[in-house]
């Protein structure tokens, strides 16, 4: 037997939520995930503002707080070297890259935790808004947000903490790497250990993510389930999700070039949250469409067709029994 065949065994199936007759083995999700935001744009922007309002914490503290701490570290520093013989100066080149780099820690250690925190609540609505969008649903932005943070709150939040964590970790650990490498030249093997692998971990987890947190609005199961489930298609699928977490990751990554940083932040503040819950919608139902709804389908048709079998030898033994009882019935006497 092989490990696909495994895994479509350990699959909890049933129909999602979506309304009856809607087809499932279709190609074309990109193009279906660009009409429900080419016909949605104004309800996605709004639920985008409201995604950047999860962020607002950070953002105060990079633009603000990070800036200004920065500002008076430099205040009163001098970075001259010697000046002619018996002019020494202090040089504090060193120091304040030390305190800066310590700041920055500060600030991605306090903050990243809380925001992704954040981030889940927020954005167990607008998955649930979305969700509606791709089947075609009318969508109530206030309504439909906040009952989808009724439903689904805790699924959202505790993926994201995770998430959260990984991101801590990974952040602060890359900034004691360059802090030891400023000031020392060289930084500890330890920390580069733990960026490698909180970076696995968290590319571990975005892909489960990205079939996991589909699945928490489309379906309807239990916690253990959600999660049989969802490890299940993400190992049956793992390729193309590998793919395109790969894609949303590099999209991400140009927001450290020059220029483009600029551009990309726009999109994000504008659409980015809305554009990526619908595309990662597509992606989900894609694949739990080809597993768990292919499944759930033949499931049925099997059934069914049992259920016409016993149907039909229930109806010849009742068809023999009455032969029997016929058979065994004393003819009358023909009056002459």
């Amino acid at each position: 037997m092989s490990v696909t065949n495994k895994l479509a065994q350990n699959l909890v199936l049933t129909r999602d939520l979506s309304p009856e007759g809607r087809t499932i083995l279709y190609k074309g999700r990109i193009r279906e995930a660009m009409q429900a935001i080419s016909v949605n744009m104004t309800k996605l922007v709004l639920l985008n503002l409201i995604m950047v309002l999860a962020c607002v914490p950070l953002i105060v503290m990079i633009l603000y707080y990070q800036r200004m701490q920065e500002s008076n570290i430099l205040a009163g520093m001098n970075f001259s070297t010697g000046i002619g013989i018996g002019l020494g100066v202090q040089d504090d080149t060193v120091s304040a890259l030390s305190q800066i780099y310590d700041v920055r820690l500060k600030v991605y250690g306090i903050t990243l935790f809380p925001t992704c925190l954040l981030l889940g609540l927020f954005a167990s609505g607008l998955y649930y808004c979305c969700r509606n969008m791709l089947w075609g649903t009318k969508v109530k932005i206030f309504k439909h947000f906040f009952r989808g943070i009724k439903a689904h709150w805790y699924k959202f939040v505790l993926s994201f903490a995770w998430l959260g964590a990984l991101a801590t970790g990974f952040a602060c650990s890359l900034i004691m790497i360059l802090k030891e490498t400023a000031v020392n030249g060289q930084a500890n093997a330890g920390w580069w250990v733990l960026v490698v692998f909180t970076g696995l971990i968290a590319l571990v987890s975005a892909i489960y993510m990205l079939i996991g947190n589909g699945m928490y609005v489309c379906y309807k199961y239990k916690t253990k389930d959600y999660i049989k489930n969802t490890c299940s298609v993400t190992l049956m699928t793992i390729v193309p999700a590998l793919i395109v977490v790969l894609f949303f990751s590099g999209f991400m990554a140009l927001s450290f070039i020059n220029m483009l940083n600029v551009i990309i932040l726009i999109i994000m503040a504008m659409i980015g949250f809305s554009a990526f819950a619908v595309f990662s919608l597509a992606f989900s139902q894609y694949v739990c469409d080809n597993t768990i709804g292919y499944l759930y389908e033949e499931q049925l048709k099997i059934k069914k067709k049992e259920m016409e079998k016993q149907a039909k030898a229930k109806n010849q033994a009742k068809k023999k029994q009455q032969a029997i009882s016929n058979n065994g019935r004393p003819n009358k006497k023909k009056k002459r």
